[in-house]
């Protein structure tokens, strides 16, 4: 997906559950986002975009099917002085 359009999408999403407080329901607000997310592509941001999908893909495991390691954390036993 583009990040730009789900960044705008979130930002209508966000818009949408503030000012329909009282009868609002997710399903509503995501078909409001979904249905209006160009009029919010102003205040979108495609480095939230990126963010977003970033965290929206969190432990699940890359096409490559091997899981990457993280920055900084030792990839095994020997170098982390478990021996």
């Amino acid at each position: 997906m583009n990040p730009l359009k789900l960044s705008a999408q979130f930002a209508a999403y966000v818009w949408y559950t503030e000012v329909r407080q009282g009868s609002r329901t997710h399903d509503e607000a995501l078909r409001f986002a979904r249905e209006n997310w160009a009029a919010f592509r102003p205040s979108a941001r495609e480095g939230w975009g990126r963010l977003l999908m970033r965290v929206a893909n969190v432990g699940r495991v890359p096409r490559g099917g091997v899981r990457r390691h993280q920055a900084g954390r030792p990839t095994n036993r020997a170098s982390a002085g478990l021996n």
